[in-house]
């Protein structure tokens, strides 16, 4: 898993800033406390100077470091001891003038040497996922929430399981794929008619892969080819587009939905293929979703499009009765 820098940045800023405010807080206490008990100002004053006085003379006069430093431990304390019960002795809690980060690990610098803190990759994670829930509604749709019983147990002829059966073992897939993701997890083609859960199974894996700490890109086929459309044509006054183009290219995992749904021209079918082949060659997963039939790649798009959607991806196959029909009967029904 890699940081994305623009995220990162953000982060580490909002880290600045609270540390600024913090340190601007506790010097406006510190100035209160010194009016009143000035003898405060004074201790907190010679705590700071200790350390270099008494080693500075150590070091001068050749003496024993160690007995050097037991002194200043022993000078120190009895400072802190005074300057706490003069701290009590005027009704202010011990504690008011220690400065007090959020995490007390990184004291909110983000990094324990060059290895980021927990606290930075939690908030990253909670970023992803806010970033993710303005594409998806990843809070409703999860896998704990995912209804079997919108699938019908009768068998179909034509294919060898029911449509229960066959999502029942789509579902499984997904939350093992979910659950073992990493940068050389398979990439998933979900087709089969509208309603039927594609999408919703996409945002629970993206939720899942959210939340281990993987970067999703979401966007639709259409939005996609728009942003490549509006780079192209725009230049430099395309930055959100650009933004977003990052992101289908960098992210760990890309969830390109609705395939099929976009305008075909040479140019969107150029797009397509390029986002694909390069994602494919750089080992970066994906989940596209489609309407269209496996057979139908080569005559809507190309031939290499059509073989990197049949040979690179694993398929599973959504069938049954459109689930957004099913939920508006049983509400009119009402």
């Amino acid at each position: 898993m890699q940081f994305d820098k623009q995220i990162l940045s953000d982060i580490l800023r909002e880290y600045e800033i609270k540390r600024e405010l913090r340190a601007k807080k506790l010097s406006e206490k510190k100035l209160e406390v010194y009016r009143k008990i000035p003898r405060i100002k004074q201790i907190d004053s010679l705590l700071k100077s200790t350390a270099a006085s008494v080693m500075k003379i150590a070091l001068e006069n050749g003496d024993d470091p160690e007995e050097a430093l037991k002194q200043l431990k022993e000078q120190n304390l009895a400072l802190q001891r005074e300057r706490k019960e003069l701290l009590i002795k005027n009704n202010i809690p011990a504690d008011f003038l220690d400065d007090k980060p959020d995490c007390s690990i990184c004291s909110d610098m983000g990094y324990i040497g060059s290895k980021p803190c927990r606290c930075l990759k939690h908030a990253y994670q909670d970023r992803l996922n806010e970033q993710l829930s303005t594409m998806l509604p990843i809070k409703e749709q999860n896998f704990n929430s995912f209804n079997l019983d919108y699938y019908s147990d009768k068998m179909d002829s034509r294919v060898p399981a029911s449509p229960r059966e066959n999502m029942k073992e789509n579902l499984e897939d997904c939350i093992e794929y979910a659950k073992t993701f990493n940068s050389n997890s398979d990439n998933l083609l979900f087709y089969g008619s509208t309603g039927l859960g594609k999408t919703f199974l996409s945002s629970c894996i993206a939720k899942a892969v959210t939340e281990a700490g993987f970067s999703v890109a979401y966007d639709t086929a259409i939005n996609i080819v728009n942003n490549y459309e509006t780079v192209k044509f725009n230049g430099i006054e395309s930055g959100q587009a650009r933004q977003a183009i990052i992101k289908y290219e960098k992210a760990d995992l890309l969830i390109l939905d609705d395939l099929g749904t976009e305008f075909p021209t040479p140019l969107s079918i150029s797009i397509i293929y390029s986002l694909i082949n390069n994602r494919l060659m750089l080992h970066k997963p994906m989940i596209i979703s489609t309407n269209l039939l496996p057979k139908n790649f080569e005559s809507r798009y190309s031939a290499a499009i059509a073989s990197r959607l049949n040979g690179e991806f694993t398929t599973l196959r959504f069938f049954g009765d459109d689930i957004r029909k099913q939920k508006r009967k049983a509400f009119e029904e009402k």
